[in-house]
């Protein structure tokens, strides 16, 4: 089975997605580390993330991440996606 290509939006809501990860893991100072073991999601997975290097994840890494940094799905996509929101309806 062939992947569709991946977008512009959804690069950037990749992005914005791993930048919300990291500052809400930063404010609530927790590492990296902690963030992985707390969700049992793999640390370069988190690390990735955060830097933007995977543009669309698994829900179930989203999903455990937003758990063990107290967001809920809904919030972080809304979050993730006003600027591509926006940008299409225009």
């Amino acid at each position: 089975m062939t992947r569709k290509p991946i977008g512009e939006a959804e690069r950037l809501h990749g992005e914005r997605l791993g930048r919300i990860l990291a500052e809400r893991r930063q404010a609530a100072r927790l590492s990296a580390g902690e963030i992985a073991r707390s969700s049992d999601v793999s640390l370069d997975a988190v690390r990735s993330l955060e830097n933007g290097r995977v543009p669309t994840p698994a829900f179930l890494t989203v999903a455990r991440l937003a758990v063990a940094l107290g967001l809920s799905l809904d919030e972080l996509h809304a979050q993730a996606s006003w600027p591509t929101a926006t940008a299409e309806r225009q």
